[in-house]
């Protein structure tokens, strides 16, 4: 009985003196970081006591989805530090900020920053978040024969990372966007390249100016690049407007081959005249002559 009730206390004064040497210290970290891919991305953190001025330990492990962490960074004071993608900014100080070297997308996720020093430990969960800003989206006219409505198709393409939307705007007032089709594939990098389609018809020639792509980032909530474009008024579909300018380069041909043959036709009339009437004064001139000659024989 007596060995069970030292047990029970010794175990209480373990647990007692465990918190009491952690309440010596603590570890602050800003619980989100954003990274922008291939660029080096700071995770902060710092050592907040009166007494400790560095760490005995600290590692980086990531948890993944299986709640099992990977350890990715570990450092004992005055250690060299390994040679990977992460680093440690400020060595022997109360600055643990970690560093990050050519973010990556693989390495988006959740990490656990473990801290341990003479005077006690503590750890903070840190969320990465990796983002690849959108590109200046590329738009285009395409002639569409295949809806029902003969149409143009104003088409927008972008890449980047996370995931993200396409708007569309006339104006930058009328919103389009419930009238466009959007689809995304993965690149091989691992980016997505979004493609959204406008289908332009007759009845909405009163909307000719200037239309807006833009990207929209559901995350932040705000719109990351936009893309302007002119279209010209469409009056009528672009196939039927194609056959009538061949209607009037033919006519413009036949008119222009008309007048060729006109001007051609009175050139040889004023040719003939003027052959015609060479020959009569000739005839004119030579008749008194020949009378003479007769006169004379006679």
């Amino acid at each position: 009985m007596d060995i069970h009730r030292a047990i029970i206390f010794l175990n209480v004064i373990l647990c007692k003196g465990a918190s009491f040497a952690q309440s010596f210290v603590s570890l602050d970290c800003e619980n989100v970081a954003t990274g922008i891919l291939n660029e080096d991305t700071k995770l902060t953190c710092s050592i907040q006591s009166t007494i400790v001025k560095t760490y005995d330990y600290i590692e980086l492990s990531k948890i993944e989805k299986n709640e099992k962490r990977t350890s990715v960074f570990s450092l004992k004071a005055g250690a060299k530090q390994p040679h990977n993608r992460i680093i440690i900014i400020h060595p022997d100080s109360k600055n643990v900020s970690l560093l990050i070297q050519k973010t990556q997308l693989q390495d988006e996720g959740n990490y656990q920053y473990y801290l341990e020093t003479v005077s006690g430990h503590d750890y903070q969960v840190i969320t990465l978040k990796v983002k690849a800003p959108y590109s200046l989206p590329k738009v285009r006219l395409a002639s569409n024969v295949t809806r029902r409505m003969k149409a143009t198709d104003l088409i927008c393409e972008t890449t980047g990372y996370p995931l993200s939307e396409i708007h569309w705007f006339v104006y930058e007032k009328t919103n389009l966007t419930s009238r466009a089709e959007t689809n995304h594939v993965k690149t091989s990098q691992g980016l997505f390249k979004l493609t959204s389609t406008l289908p332009i018809t007759v009845a909405e020639s009163a909307l000719e100016g200037n239309y807006t792509c833009a990207v929209w980032n559901v995350e932040e909530r705000v719109y990351e690049v936009k893309k302007h474009f002119p279209i010209p008024f469409l009056d009528e579909p672009n196939t039927h407007r194609q056959s009538e300018e061949k209607k009037t380069q033919v006519l413009t041909a036949i008119f222009v081959i008309v007048g060729a043959l006109a001007i051609g036709i009175i050139i040889l009339t004023i040719f003939r005249f003027r052959r015609n009437l060479y020959t009569v004064i000739q005839r004119e001139s030579t008749m008194p002559m020949m009378q003479s000659v007769q006169g004379a024989d006679s």
